[in-house]
């Protein structure tokens, strides 16, 4: 309904806009034919514009995209959805709906009254073929008026008078004005609680008797006598709109429309002041479509994972292969963006992440260790350099005998004596986003200090006061958009129930999965609908095409989170005609693994991919982060880039992991589930054109 509302808004703004270019600059002019067709088309694409919306470009940060990337409900979270009350009132929106439905009926009732009166009219007063037309003599009227075929006059008129009428009514019959009568009654219907549209049917009918004057002058010996006829109606009573009274809108302004003066045809090119109602109108409705721009993006950004069920304590320390601890390493939580960096002591410590989760150590010159996590015990963590390594060796020169610092913390700006993993403990909710610098912008920013790089934390006050923004933390069942009255999740039922299987694809033979992503806006609507990067785009589209169908959502209970909410839905198309809609983890009792364990993963890719050679003539190099679906079966499917570098990269990434045999696949409850699961895989260049680390 509320949806149906906005279309009412916009149809009465449109039909507003038409009516006023129509009374400050058309009104008074005598091209009435074109004046007819304006008004029409007033009332036309008054019902069709609203159903048109034009979108422009907002260009954000890129570092906005990374966020609404991570904006999703985790499996694992806690979330409750309250069920409504079973005796309900009507709210507002029912009261409104019924009070515009009640509308509709009166005024229906009373067309049908006034309609029902006619033919009782005619059968009791008999019927004269005059041409096309069939003449109805009564005394109930007064004024004498056509309704469609159909001329009621007055048997009290004289003769001159009769035929000056009938001259005039006829015209009406001729141009069929009755069309256009029943196309603004309907409008009056839709919109009757719109003032304007009795206005505007007042033109509508002003302007058929002006074009009715105009061509029964033309037919009449004597002009005058049509005139004198007119006075007579003057005292008679306005009928309902699906007639054309002869004495409608009588004044002086009339008369005046009746006299012969020449004009410039150049006049009517005012009915071209509506182009700027279209400009005006378009662009207050028009929604924003954003993309996102890489300039002045952060390295990188790391957010911290929503909670989940399992609350866990991760803490351990980091060491060389020498012993000595070793600061400035990446440890990554797999499948999520957290990150954190080791201490000057090496030391590393994640809060609030679920025990099955597997934790990545990187840093450049050693090879990538997975782990899984202690909770119960601190960890103990050597790294193992890669062979052969330039940069390793380099790194060995470099901490010989000495321990090297670690990067700086930086906080709101300020740096901070404190860790990392401390200061924003400290913060708590009002930690925001993570920013990491290196090399040269480490020192362009803070000199000498920077010289081992800095990691800046920003709190939510000092990140929107920088334009930059995260996700809120959304934990309970009232922090989140409801749909229908339900918890998120009903919505994949929804639109799933809704989608049909593509013609096109079902004639190529294709089937397999598809995700769409989408955002619910603070006011409840649905905005950026796009399908994940990997899926079908048959599929994808008809996917994203029921999701912008939706209808609007009520906004959290919680006016705190007041931000846009991003979530996916997962399909899998059967052919011929079978669509399910698929439940994916993010987090599980028993997460996925690669047989072997995550050493063999890393092995396996290491051993498998194949540097670009393009890639490596053009020095291109970085970290390429994928996201993918182990399946209940263990396989691998729904591959996508999260995180790019170039596309030459990116395929190769892809294709090495759509090479890897069959997982293990998590499960929960005991019982093999879908999960979303990331890896990444760096490419780096050595001056022996090493192919990866």
């Amino acid at each position: 309904m509320e949806q149906f509302a906005f279309y009412l808004l916009k149809s009465a703004i449109w039909l507003i806009g038409f009516g006023l270019v129509y009374l400050g600059f058309l009104r008074k002019e005598r091209f009435f034919r074109l004046k007819r067709l304006y008004l029409v088309m007033g009332l036309l694409l008054s019902l069709a514009l609203p159903l048109v919306t034009f979108h422009y470009r907002a260009e954000v940060p890129a570092t906005e995209a990374a966020f609404a990337s991570v904006t999703a409900i985790p499996a694992g979270s806690v979330v409750t959805e309250t069920p409504p009350p079973e005796n309900r009132q009507v709210g507002f929106t029912g009261i409104v709906t019924w009070l515009y439905i009640a509308g509709i009926v009166f005024f229906m009732l009373r067309s049908a009254r006034h309609i029902w009166s006619y033919f009782r009219e005619i059968r009791g007063s008999g019927v004269d073929k005059h041409g096309k037309a069939l003449l109805v003599r009564t005394e109930k009227y007064i004024s004498s008026f056509s309704f469609f075929n159909y001329i009621f006059i007055n048997p009290s008129l004289s003769e001159k008078e009769e035929r000056e009428i009938l001259n005039h009514e006829l015209v009406h019959l001729k141009q069929k004005h009755w069309f256009d009568l029943l196309l603004v009654e309907l409008f009056s219907l839709i919109q009757w609680m719109n003032p304007f549209v009795w206005i505007y049917s007042g033109l509508v009918r002003q302007n058929h008797e002006n074009l009715a004057d105009e061509e029964a002058l033309l037919a009449s010996s004597d002009p005058a006598n049509y005139r004198a006829a007119l006075l007579n109606q003057v005292f008679s009573a306005r009928l309902i709109c699906l007639s054309n009274s002869f004495n409608f809108s009588f004044n002086l302004n009339r008369f005046e429309m009746m006299k012969k003066i020449d004009v410039s045809p150049y006049r009517k090119l005012k009915t071209l002041l509506v182009l700027p109602v279209f400009a005006i109108v378009f662009y207050a409705f028009s929604t924003p479509e954003y993309t996102y721009s890489e300039s002045g993006a952060p390295e990188e950004i790391t957010l911290p994972r929503p909670s989940a069920i399992t609350q866990n304590l991760v803490k351990g320390v980091v060491y060389r292969e020498d012993g000595t601890p070793f600061p400035g390493v990446s440890v990554n939580v797999s499948g999520s963006s957290l990150t954190v960096i080791t201490d000057a002591s090496g030391r590393f410590e994640f809060k609030g992440i679920d025990g099955s989760a597997i934790l990545v150590f990187t840093h450049k010159g050693y090879r990538y260790l997975p782990l899984n996590p202690l909770t119960d015990k601190e960890m103990t963590v050597k790294m193992v350099p890669e062979p052969d390594s330039p940069d390793q060796a380099m790194v060995s020169r470099d901490v010989s005998g000495n321990q090297q610092p670690a990067p700086i913390v930086v906080v709101d700006g300020v740096i901070s004596d404190q860790t990392a993993t401390a200061a924003i403990e400290k913060m708590g909710d009002s930690f925001a986003l993570v920013k990491s610098l290196r090399g040269k912008e480490a020192t362009d920013k803070y000199g000498e200090k920077g010289a081992d790089g800095a990691i800046e934390l920003y709190s939510r006050k000092k990140a929107a006061e920088m334009g930059l923004s995260a996700p809120l933390r959304r934990r309970s069942a009232d922090d989140f958009p409801t749909f229908d009255g339900k918890a998120p999740g009903s919505f994949g039922d929804w639109v799933i129930i809704r989608t049909k299987y593509p013609p096109e694809a079902v004639a190529a033979g294709i089937e397999g999965r598809a995700s769409v992503r989408y955002t619910i806006e603070t006011d409840g609507t649905v905005s950026n609908v796009k399908p994940f990067p990997g899926s079908n785009p048959l599929l994808g589209n008809a996917i994203a095409e029921v999701i912008k169908t939706s209808p609007r959502w009520t906004p959290p209970k919680n006016p705190a989170m007041n931000e846009p909410y991003t979530s996916e839905i997962n399909a899998e198309f059967s052919l011929p005609d079978k669509i399910r809609t698929e439940e994916v983890f993010v987090v599980v009792e028993t997460m996925p693994q690669f047989p072997g364990g995550d050493k063999a993963l890393f092995e396996n890719i290491y051993e498998n991919v194949k540097y670009p050679p393009e890639a490596k003539e053009q020095g291109i190099q970085g970290k390429v982060i994928l996201r993918f679906m182990v399946t209940a079966r263990g396989d691998i499917d729904a591959i996508s880039v999260v995180r790019g570098v170039h596309p030459l990269l990116d395929a190769e990434a892809v294709r090495v992991m759509g090479s890897l045999p069959r997982w293990i696949p998590g499960t929960q409850g005991g019982q093999p589930v879908n999960v979303w699961y990331s890896v990444p895989i760096a490419f780096t260049l050595s001056s022996g054109d090493k192919k990866q680390e």
